[in-house]
C-alpha cells in the first residue's frame, strides 16, 4: 500500500470506530439530558466513556499499533485532551442557538476531525 492509501484506509477505519462510538455515546447523552444533567456536563460525561472505548478499538483496528502501551497512551491522551478542549468550547457555544441535541452532533464532527489531526501529528501508533 502507497502512504496515502494507508491513511485513507485508516481515515476510514477511524471513521467507522468514531461512528459506532458516538452513536452508542450519542444515546446516553440523551438519556442524561432527559434525566435532568446540563448538557455540557452530559456532553464531557459521555467524553470521558468514549476515550477509553475509542483507545482500545483505534489503537487495535485503526492505526494496528505494535507499539506499547506506555508510548501510545500518552501520545493519545494528548490528542483527546485537545479535543476535549474542543468538545467543551463547540458545546458551549453552540447549545444556546442551536439546542443541545444539533449541538452535539457538530460538536462530536469537530471534534473527531481535531483529534484524528493530533493523533496523526503524533504519529499514534506508528
Amino acid at each position: 500500500m502507497t502512504g496515502a492509501s494507508v491513511h485513507l484506509s485508516r481515515l476510514g477505519k477511524y471513521g467507522i470506530v468514531g461512528l459506532a462510538t458516538n452513536v452508542s455515546l450519542y444515546l446516553v447523552f440523551l438519556l442524561l439530558i432527559s434525566g435532568g444533567m446540563p448538557p455540557v456536563l452530559a456532553s464531557a460525561t459521555c467524553y470521558v466513556l468514549g476515550v477509553a472505548m475509542s483507545y482500545l478499538l483505534n489503537r487495535r483496528w485503526t492505526f494496528a499499533s505494535a507499539s506499547p502501551h506506555r508510548r501510545d497512551l500518552p501520545r493519545f491522551l494528548l490528542a483527546y485532551l485537545v479535543g476535549l478542549v474542543v468538545t467543551l468550547a463547540a458545546m458551549a457555544l453552540l447549545v444556546g442557538p442551536l439546542g443541545a441535541p444539533l449541538a452535539q452532533v457538530l460538536t462530536i464532527g469537530v471534534t473527531a476531525l481535531a483529534i484524528y489531526g493530533v493523533l496523526h501529528l503524533l504519529r499514534f501508533g506508528a
